[in-house]
């Protein structure tokens, strides 16, 4: 099974990678996105804190319409 996924900042295409944590002390691997053209890297780390910081958005969002 193939599965294509392009890039959310250039719409290139992204390879299935792993990669390696270097700052830990002991080696810590991670499987994630890289885009061949610009280099941007998605994992679920990375999806789940997009999705926390748009939340926070939205909610700051309402309530400085609710204060108007």
């Amino acid at each position: 099974m193939v599965i294509k996924m392009q890039c959310p900042k250039c719409a290139g295409f992204m390879m299935y990678e792993k990669f390696m944590d270097m700052g830990e002390s002991s080696h810590f691997y991670f499987y994630g996105w890289r885009c061949i053209s610009c280099g941007t890297i998605v994992d679920s780390t990375i999806l789940i804190n997009k999705m926390y910081k748009n939340r926070q958005k939205e909610n700051k969002h309402r309530r400085l319409k609710k204060a108007c």
